[in-house]
């Protein structure tokens, strides 16, 4: 008989989305869709972290960038285009949205990984500024990990 790897059913399921420095961990139940960079529209931004709009399912819906809402400079790489980046449609919790949609840039394809108590430790010495949109940092299959604050990320954009 084959080794076949049994899972709890307490398990969960996450998506480690990439970013330049840490990835973002979500549940896979926010996750809408993942999509190919696309053409973005009204870049011209006051705040630097939203990065334009794009169109989604008859939708026009903002463009975020996690690391500069957390103040993480951008790098900017001459000759490398948007090939491997893409864009995760997430549910927010914000009535005060059209949609209560929003897309968070990943600089590649997010990975999925299963969720437990042999896997997940909240990383307890990490404090936050309460105005960012981060719930916990986490260590998840020996990795740091930022789990975002969906409710906080829907009123910022809102509040644009």
């Amino acid at each position: 008989m084959p080794n076949v790897q049994r899972h709890r059913d307490d398990d969960l399921q996450g998506l480690l989305i990439p970013q330049r420095q840490t990835p973002l961990l979500l549940p896979v139940s926010t996750v809408i869709e993942i999509l190919g960079y696309r053409e973005i529209m009204d870049a011209d931004s006051e705040a630097g972290w939203l990065l334009g709009r794009f169109s989604w399912r008859n939708l026009t819906l903002p463009l975020i960038s996690m690391e500069r809402l957390l103040g993480v400079e951008r790098e900017e790489r001459r000759g490398r285009g948007r090939g491997r980046k893409r864009i995760i449609v997430v549910h927010v919790f914000s009535d005060r949205l059209d949609a209560p949609f929003v897309g968070i840039e990943a600089t590649g394809m997010p990975r999925m990984v299963r969720l437990n108590e042999k896997n997940l430790a909240v990383m307890e010495d990490e404090s936050w500024p309460g105005d960012w949109p981060i719930s916990y940092k986490v260590s998840v299959q020996e990795a740091e990990a930022l789990i975002p604050d969906l409710d906080r990320l829907g009123e910022l954009v809102a509040d644009l």
